[in-house]
């Protein structure tokens, strides 16, 4: 039954990890495709939302570690 319950507790960790990853690849994803559309809208505007794309992303790295 040890076995079995080991097993189970693995199979849980490797999907919350690939959950992780698939959110993680998501979210650049959508920032990508948002980019995009603002680029073409306004440089300015694009640059400026690249910023902000790139704190929160470092932010939510950094959260994950601590």
């Amino acid at each position: 039954m040890s076995k079995e319950k080991g097993k189970k507790e693995w199979f849980k960790k490797l999907l919350a990890m690939f959950l992780l990853a698939l959110n993680d690849f998501l979210f650049i994803v959508g920032a990508v495709f948002i980019l995009v559309a603002t680029y073409r809208y306004s440089t300015n505007i694009g640059l400026i939302l690249t910023g902000v794309f790139f704190m929160f992303y470092s932010f939510l790295l950094s959260k994950q570690r601590g």
